[in-house]
């Protein structure tokens, strides 16, 4: 399937790696796969965002503050109140993707391992593709498998700029048919 990725695809995977390996992450998730969209620039994805309200350089500073925290569900004000507690949410799971990994995280060469969700995501892609009658997998195809997966990063994202999945759904179809 990698083979159907354009360039622009293909870096937005390999970026992900690259996110997921500086976070310390046991595997790929779908928010690694939304920091690395988001910094790959003038992309037709980014466009689309843009063209809603939500320009590249915001995304960016959003999605990087959403990165920070964990993105299965949880997120800064889940942070803030486990620290009244006494518990810092960053440890704890680093402590979670230590023991998932069997000792300290290794420190990943090449290819890292994507989640059960990441690689839905990267189905929901191709399949994407393929609604769209499309040859290739791009990063349009990538935002729309991302908006498609429940995944609370994309949802905070969305919710950031007032945006819904049928608005960006819409929006990549006619950038689709006018690039088409």
């Amino acid at each position: 399937m990698f083979e159907r990725f354009t360039r622009n695809a293909r870096g937005v995977v390999i970026g992900a790696q690259e996110v997921a390996h500086r976070q310390g992450a046991a595997e790929v998730r779908p928010a690694h796969l939304l920091q690395s969209l988001a910094a790959q620039g003038d992309v037709l994805a980014m466009r689309v965002l843009a063209d809603l309200g939500a320009p590249g350089d915001e995304v960016r500073r959003v999605v990087g503050e959403l990165g920070a925290h964990y993105s299965a569900g949880l997120d800064g004000e889940d942070a803030a109140a486990l620290e009244l507690l006494g518990i810092d949410l960053d440890e704890v799971i680093r402590r979670i993707d230590q023991d998932l990994t069997g000792g300290p995280a290794p420190t990943p060469k090449g290819h890292q391992r994507f989640s059960r969700q990441s690689k839905k995501v990267l189905e929901l892609s191709l399949r994407e593709a393929l609604r769209l009658r499309d040859g290739f997998i791009g990063t349009e195809h990538i935002l729309l498998g991302l908006i498609r997966v429940d995944d609370h990063t994309v949802r905070q994202l969305l919710a950031a700029f007032d945006l819904d999945t049928d608005d960006v759904r819409r929006a990549v179809d006619e950038a689709d048919r006018r690039a088409g």
